[in-house]
């Protein structure tokens, strides 16, 4: 309590300092000078560039798929202190908090804490676990300062980006280098967020070279059980960064590096063999750093030419598993727009990643170690069928896993934009989901009845050998309703085949008294979901924005008497709301309310709840700003998820507040 005491004084005294200090230059430029949403027009918005559909540079408006991007003015002034937090902005998105250092984020249904048919990639540099197949979203150490924006693909992105992006494709990009030049401080302390702090400074090496540094130190507190008391829950995060940026004659490079440590608190009730179910407190270690380079070259209007080279070494240390990675990606990318109508953009990966695992009682894996080899290639050709209207896109990626062999997935999209009010779009694609390494080859053991007679024990034997599937139908419009209002509608049909679930073979009492029910994991499963979501942007004034948005979604899960469906169509919610106001009071006052509704999720008992943020910022001058932000304010504490892969303890989103300065010189 003395240390948290005492750190909160050191913050506050130095936001005391720095708000007596003379003002600067901002970071590169003032905050007014950066991209705001709220200053943009609904067509200058319509032509947001994004990269992450095509791999190459698009309008949104010239998409066809259902893409949202969520800028960096939007994220701070949304209040997220993170970026799942972030990521509610976007329709479609779940984002669903197990604990205060853990949450289950999917698209379109499916949701766990490592949702399996989402990829997320930062600056093209897939995050994406092989372990469990997910994304251990704790270690994610990207300030958000430093993003530009995040593009989120609702739908299948597996032509371009390959394996395990069935459901959609969240890309982070990064700011340049260039656009960091000064320094900047930010920091926040709150009754729940106990400290963050975020230190970056960029400056110009030389003509057309960039570097910038940051360190990011986070700490946040435990939040509570669902019965009651102080949780397990708390988390902190370390991380330092450095950038480069280099554009000549032979094309731009660009180099970046991190290193991250986290330790995440965690409660669990964990079984083994023979049958013990103990009640394990530990902290999760993870420890993370990577390297990523980047070239590209464009010869000529007509060929530009990257290539990419990733190295990652990952380390998880954790009551259920341990961990260690390191994963080399390279890859090789042309685009061709030589011919009439045509751009066409081909390429070539190669992924190796070795692992060491140590087991544990409650997990056993029969080979500790591994190393497995991706092979891919991919082509896209966009025709434009009549100019400025018509648009087909003909793609389709092939892979080669150690599991599962060849995986071909390929996609058509069409785009029709009758005009400048109007842009329509359909899409027809196959994905596919490669089993993870717990899947492939795993034995678990789960207490299921510990107070009876005699105890009986759950067996899970893991031995995927076939890839999940879908066949994917898209549709969408954007439309510009009114100069001051525009809509986006997306709606889509999926088909899923040899989805995991769960076959329960014949029990039988075992040594030293116990009954164990063997559990196999198949492929045998197969479900069908729809949607439609849809939102609204609308600038009633100049100073006033508001944004809606409404998803809904069905699941239907096919399975037989003999299997178990794991029931992951009833762990996301079938109805959701959200509203955000950006309202500018003055020139240097800002109010900003967030409000989400969403219904109840049936398989872990969780009623419906509504959540109001509130966030209000004065901008003191013009290089430093104080805010102050609520959350969660319209309840003490609620429910959102309950893990069942690593079992923890259920807890409660809490109400909280947090304030803060950010400074730039």
């Amino acid at each position: 309590m003395k240390k948290r005491i005492g750190i909160r004084v050191v913050t506050i005294s130095m936001l005391s300092c720095l708000f007596l200090l003379p003002g600067f230059s901002a970071w590169g430029t003032p905050r007014q000078a950066e991209i705001d949403p709220l200053e943009m027009s609904l067509e200058e918005l319509m032509q947001v560039v994004v990269t992450s559909v095509a791999k190459k540079e698009q309008t949104l408006w010239d998409t066809a798929a259902a893409v949202y991007v969520i800028s960096n003015e939007d994220i701070r002034r949304s209040g997220a202190k993170n970026i799942p937090e972030a990521l509610r902005m976007a329709p479609g998105v779940q984002v669903s908090a197990i604990a205060n250092n853990k949450w289950a984020i999917s698209i379109r249904g499916f949701a766990e804490r490592f949702s399996n048919k989402l990829l997320v990639l930062v600056d093209g540099r897939s995050v994406y676990s092989p372990l469990f197949s997910g994304v251990f979203w704790e270690a994610l150490d990207v300030p958000l300062e430093l993003i530009e924006r995040i593009e989120v693909i609702r739908g299948p992105g597996s032509a371009i980006w390959g394996v395990n992006a069935v459901n959609g494709v969240i890309n982070i990009i990064t700011k340049l280098a260039e656009q960091s030049e000064g320094g900047r401080i930010s920091l926040a302390t709150g009754s729940e967020l106990r400290h963050r702090g975020f230190v970056g400074y960029g400056s110009e090496l030389s003509e057309q070279t960039y570097f910038r540094l940051h360190a990011l130190t986070k700490d946040t507190a435990p939040s509570r059980f669902v019965g009651g008391g102080k949780a397990e829950d708390d988390w902190q995060l370390r991380t330092v960064g450095l950038r480069l940026d280099h554009a000549g004659e032979f094309g731009s490079m660009m180099i970046q590096s991190s290193l991250n440590t986290t330790n995440a608190g965690d409660e669990s009730n964990l079984s083994s063999s023979p049958p013990r179910l103990e009640r394990v407190v530990q902290t999760q270690e993870i420890d993370t750093g990577y390297l990523l380079g980047r070239w590209e070259h464009e010869r000529s209007q007509q060929h530009s030419r990257s290539f990419q080279f990733a190295f990652e070494h990952f380390r998880w240390d954790n009551a259920v598993l341990a961990e260690k990675r390191s994963t080399v990606d390279l890859e090789y990318q042309e685009r061709w727009r030589g011919l009439p109508r045509h751009d066409v953009i081909w390429g070539l990966g190669y992924r190796i990643s070795w692992d060491d695992i140590s087991n544990t009682p409650t997990v056993v894996l029969e080979d500790g170690s591994a190393t497995t080899h991706l092979y891919s290639i991919f082509v896209q050709d966009e025709i434009s069928i009549t100019p400025d209207n018509w648009k087909l896109v003909l793609g389709a990626r092939l892979d080669h896993n150690e599991y599962t062999g060849f995986e071909l997935q390929p996609n058509a999209r069409l785009l029709w934009t009758p005009n400048e009010f109007h842009s329509l779009w359909m899409a027809l694609s196959r994905a596919v989901r490669t089993p993870s390494r717990t899947e492939r080859a795993a034995i678990g053991y789960n207490m299921a009845q510990p107070e009876s007679q005699p105890p009986s024990v759950v067996t899970f034997f893991r031995h995927l050998d076939r890839a999940e599937q879908v066949h994917a139908l898209d549709a969408g419009w954007r439309h510009q309703l009114l100069p001051s209002m525009s809509m986006d509608i997306a709606t889509f049909y999926y088909r899923y085949n040899q989805l995991r679930d769960l076959a329960i073979d014949t029990p039988e009492f075992q040594p030293p008294g116990f009954l164990n029910v063997p559990v196999m994991f198949t492929n045998q499963g197969s479900a069908t979901t729809t949607g439609l979501e849809v939102s609204l942007d609308w600038r009633p004034f100049d100073i006033w924005r508001l944004e809606a948005s409404m998803s809904l979604l069905r699941i239907q899960r096919e399975s037989t008497q003999d299997r178990i469906s794991n029931i992951d169509d009833e762990v996301s919610p079938t109805r959701s709301f959200s509203l955000r106001s950006s309202l500018d009071l003055s020139s240097d006052l800002q109010l900003d309310a967030w409000i989400r509704s969403f219904n109840a999720i049936k398989q872990h008992d969780i009623s419906g709840f509504t959540t109001l943020d509130l966030r209000l910022g004065w901008q003191a001058r013009d290089n430093l700003e104080l805010f102050i932000v609520g959350q969660n304010l319209l309840r003490p504490s609620h429910p959102e998820f309950v893990e069942i892969q690593l079992a923890s303890t259920p807890t409660e989103v809490q109400r909280s507040f947090y304030f803060g300065i950010d400074w730039r010189f």
